[in-house]
């Protein structure tokens, strides 16, 4: 069952923290750099955002059911979770308090943030938000590679027994005479 909820653990840790380097470093510039300023940009760019958000969500909920079910081989169990609902927490809250009114903002604009004239109170809030958001990322990011060292730091811990001298309960050791 450790093996198993260690697995899973990693994981979710690599698909949730591998989505956000992914999104940063070769999606969004590649769609930058091939889409312009087209409106399409901001679609893909949002959607994107959403599914990354979607899986991470549901990657926090195996890191959580995975430091559960490893119970007291955990190590440091409740910063663990506290890391998780971390992640969780800041990826709920840029999918709902600013993804939804960035995308809001691209659609009274025409779909074209970059239409708008620089000090437009619309594109200043689209800015706001973007810089936000981007910071959102980086802390998960940063809470994930928390949770990913304190994950490796756990030990396997193995138990060298010697059987003749360990009580089994129900057994009673005798000596035994050769005489």
């Amino acid at each position: 069952m450790q093996t198993l909820a260690r697995t899973l653990r990693s994981l979710a840790l690599i698909l949730w923290l591998g989505g956000i380097v992914f999104f940063g470093a070769v999606l969004a510039p590649s769609a930058f750099r091939i889409l312009g300023k087209s409106p399409h940009l901001g679609t893909l760019i949002g959607a994107s955002l959403l599914t990354l958000h979607s899986i991470g969500l549901w990657c926090g909920v195996l890191l959580i059911i995975a430091v559960r079910l490893l119970r007291q081989h955990a190590r440091l169990p409740f910063v663990q979770l506290g890391l998780a609902f971390g992640m969780m927490l800041l990826t709920f809250a840029s999918n709902h308090f600013i993804i939804g009114p960035m995308e809001h903002d691209r659609i009274l604009a025409g779909g074209q943030i970059e239409a708008l004239m620089t000090g437009s109170p619309l594109r200043q809030d689209f800015e706001n938000r973007h810089r936000f958001s981007t910071a959102l990322e980086g802390a998960v990011l940063f809470l994930g590679l928390a949770l990913t060292v304190v994950a490796a730091s756990e030990r396997e811990q193995i138990l060298i027994v010697d059987r003749d001298t360990v009580p089994t309960p129900g057994v009673i050791r005798r000596p035994l005479h050769l005489d």
